[in-house]
């Protein structure tokens, strides 16, 4: 396992943006004002992070007639005033604030590792949206490496099909590998890079998957257009094609009464004499400690924000930080790899004008017992743009 380890940061002033009216341009979209909480009053939530499940929970907290207000560290986006078609200049949605990690193998911390602003995440990832297979869940029981799920995957399917239908999910009508399925939004149409794994896995006698599963639409779905093969699918949709809660969730959480705080960031969270939470202390945009008042907290910044939170609110009773019972908070992360494979063709590919995890395979997925490894792997299409397709090195 991983050796990696999140470091108790100090807490202190966020560095973050100080333009307060930052938020109003998706406001107005949304064509309601937003609700705002007095700073005395109590709330029934707080939301740390409204990224990919804190902004879910906004919305269905809001929906269900709770006070709630998620806290944001990054800010409220305006997709066409900050989003723009250029690598360089995408850089603003990741989170660059120095994070320390320590442990016999530290990660470094860096674009890919968590998002900053209303979205979170969601506003720069890939939109690759395929489901675990079974045997993910047994890989103990069935090839003797890992630990079982304490689920099933038939625990998780109804839930699976619920997502690709709200989020939603385009893709095949018929997906072939784990648990045979289709998408009820249809395929994108092929790009350039799909159509070279297309033509090589049909030439081999390999099944191979055309046009998703994609958290990208393939047509206008509600107040979303379709998707316009733009190519910047991880430095932010300006149409709003592609899935994130910046424009799934939140506008919904926000007619439905919710507040957000964006530019904020949490310092700690606060226990009352009797050990349960009172709310959280945090900076607003100018830089002054403020507290929040709230009767649950609910801390969705992700693996990185989440345990340095956690770590940062060590208090009398809980001196190695709060949920740490076990000591375990912020150590043993894994990040996820993967090996990029690259080659050239007599034509131009023109690889980034279609959505990155375009075309694929499972084909080699599950445990093959003439090989000397456990479990197996997927191949997929990727959409670097220029600057990143630069950085790759050729052997």
């Amino acid at each position: 396992m991983n050796k990696s380890a999140i470091n108790q940061a100090p807490t202190g002033k966020f560095n973050g943006s100080k333009n307060g009216d930052h938020m109003l341009g998706p406001i107005q979209k949304i064509g309601v004002p937003m609700r705002r909480f007095g700073p005395d009053e109590e709330v029934d939530f707080c939301i740390v992070g409204v990224g990919s499940a804190g902004g879910v929970l906004l919305q269905r907290l809001a929906r269900a007639g709770f006070r709630v207000v998620g806290i944001e560290a990054g800010p409220f986006w305006d997709t066409e005033r900050d989003w723009v078609s250029d690598e360089a200049g995408s850089s603003k949605l990741y989170w660059n604030e120095l994070r320390v990690t320590g442990g016999e193998d530290p990660i470094t911390l860096g674009a890919n590792n968590s998002g900053r602003g209303v979205g979170g995440g969601s506003v720069h990832w890939a939109g690759f949206t395929p489901r675990f297979h079974p045997s993910d869940f047994r890989v103990h029981s069935q090839d003797g490496v890992g630990v079982d799920w304490p689920i099933a995957y038939e625990d998780l399917k109804p839930y699976y099909e619920l997502l690709e239908k709200e989020i939603p999910v385009a893709g095949p009508a018929y997906y072939p590998w784990g648990d045979p399925h289709g998408y009820t939004y249809g395929p994108h149409p092929m790009g350039g890079v799909g159509d070279v794994l297309i033509k090589g896995c049909t030439k081999l006698g390999i099944r191979v998957s055309a046009g998703g599963p994609v958290a990208i639409t393939s047509g206008s779905h509600a107040d979303r257009p379709h998707c316009i093969y733009r190519g910047f699918c991880i430095q932010g949709c300006k149409v709003g094609a592609k899935q994130s809660t910046l424009v799934s969730h939140v506008p919904d959480a926000i007619r439905h009464g919710a507040e957000i705080r964006d530019n904020c960031m949490v310092a700690r969270i606060n226990l009352g004499k009797n050990g349960l939470v009172t709310g959280v202390t945090y900076f607003d945009p100018g830089g002054i400690e403020r507290e929040l008042r709230a009767r649950v907290v609910l801390v969705c910044g992700y693996a990185i924000e989440t345990p340095r939170l956690l770590l940062n609110s060590a208090c009398p009773g809980f001196e190695n930080g709060l949920a740490n019972s076990s000591g375990t908070v912020g150590k043993y992360l894994m990040v996820q790899i993967g090996n990029v494979v690259l080659g050239r063709f007599a034509d131009p590919i023109r690889m980034y004008k279609a959505p990155p995890a375009h075309a694929l395979t499972e084909e080699f997925y599950e445990t093959d017992p003439r090989h000397d490894f456990a479990r197996g792997f997927a191949i997929q299409t990727v959409g670097p743009l220029p600057i990143a397709f630069a950085k790759q090195i050729w052997m």
